[in-house]
């Protein structure tokens, strides 16, 4: 005879048995909970509930390091994305990231799991894919601008550049994806706070965007830069962003799931290593669940991990000083950091830092400049 428990979005599961069944399935790649949702109505209501896909996604046993590498052959640049097949980092070796979806569209992500594809030619067409289970849906276009003609963009602009974000909206149990449209001028641009924002939220439920208002703040200044550093946590994504004001902090941009509101955060005050913070001197992530920043420090060969506790920046750990400069690219797991080296005429290196052994581990792979995201095994379903 099938059981079949009644499993309620919340987790409010009753039994001792029921807690250690969502327990263990968290733990279970999302190709095994694929089959396993055929077991019994409540598992397949499980697998789809938006509470246990955070969970399972904020676990992480099955993630697994990306890379956007770019590189020189003669004379020539190359870029391409690399996977590390090995999510234990045992093997740091690489494999071609190749997919006939990815032909002629820009890729940015994965984003919770969810890679973005924005078309070469065009910015404004914009696919989903979740690879892990191997779903795509090609997104409505997103609204244009409001102060343009006739729903189109203000005149003479065109888009420099998308940012994205995924996350889960607590209030409605929806997920969203956040589009960022950077537009520029194309008479030519002196500052970075000249760039225009189109803002919109995509409803993965209703197939629907809308626009969003910016905020009382020029978003340009902030994201004028293809694929920014960011993180999705607790109901919130965040952008490590550029300033051209000088100053002792970093600019960390928040936008809410649920108001569907931007608000700028600062980092934590430590001296400047130039006259200006550099935003490609921090890297933001999760660890042990608090968004956290890893920040080089004034020598360049030592770094900071702040984490944010009750609302205030507290330094958890520092380590270093290295023999060569580094600088952050990106949280792993378990106290590990992925470090880029500096380098000339293209020799940059990416290495893993193990903070808990004071190991530092070379993946083998060069370049003249490097992106690091994590692949995340998601159940994020995307099929139209």
């Amino acid at each position: 005879m099938e059981r079949d428990t009644t499993v309620m979005t919340g987790y409010n599961y009753g039994e001792l048995c029921d807690d250690l069944l969502v327990e263990t399935l968290s733990r279970l790649p999302v190709k095994s909970l694929m089959r396993l949702r055929c077991v019994s109505r409540s598992w397949f209501s499980l697998v789809k509930d938006p509470k246990f896909i955070c969970k399972h996604l904020t676990r992480g046993d099955h993630n697994r390091l990306m890379v956007y590498n770019e590189y020189y052959i003669d004379t020539y640049p190359v870029d391409d994305f690399v996977v590390v097949p090995d999510n234990t980092m045992t093997d740091l070796h690489f494999q071609n990231f190749e997919a006939a979806e990815t032909r002629n569209y820009i890729l940015l992500g994965p984003y919770e799991g969810i890679m973005c594809l924005s078309e070469k030619w065009n910015r404004n067409k914009i696919n989903v894919w979740n690879i892990s289970m191997n779903e795509y849906r090609i997104l409505p276009e997103p609204p244009r601008p409001r102060n343009g003609v006739s729903g189109s963009r203000p005149s003479n602009t065109v888009i420099s550049c998308c940012n994205f974000a995924v996350g889960l909206d607590p209030m409605s149990n929806d997920f969203k994806l956040v589009l960022i449209q950077t537009l520029h001028d194309e008479r030519g641009i002196s500052s970075i706070n000249d760039c225009l924002p189109n803002v919109a939220v995509y409803n993965f439920s209703t197939n629907s965007w809308r626009h969003v208002e910016e905020g009382l703040f020029p978003m340009g200044c902030y994201l004028g830069g293809e694929a920014m550093n960011n993180v999705y946590h607790n109901g919130f994504c965040y952008w490590v962003a550029p300033t051209e004001t000088p100053c002792d902090y970093v600019a960390i941009l928040s936008f809410s799931m649920s108001e569907e509101v931007f608000q700028e955060m600062r980092g934590p005050r430590v001296p400047p290593i130039t006259e200006q913070i550099e935003f490609e001197y921090w890297t933001i992530g999760v660890h042990d669940d608090y968004l956290s920043l890893l920040h080089v420090e004034e020598s360049r060969r030592s770094f900071g991990l702040w984490m944010m506790k009750g609302g205030f920046w507290t330094k958890h750990l520092s380590f270093g000083p290295f023999i060569e400069w580094y600088h952050p690219d990106g949280f792993w797991r378990n106290g590990e950091f992925i470090l880029e080296s500096y380098g000339g005429a293209g020799d940059c290196r990416l290495v893993l830092y193990d903070s808990n052994h004071d190991e530092i581990r070379e993946f083998g792979i060069t370049g003249v400049w490097f992106s690091v995201r994590i692949l995340k095994e998601s159940l994020i379903t995307v099929r139209e």
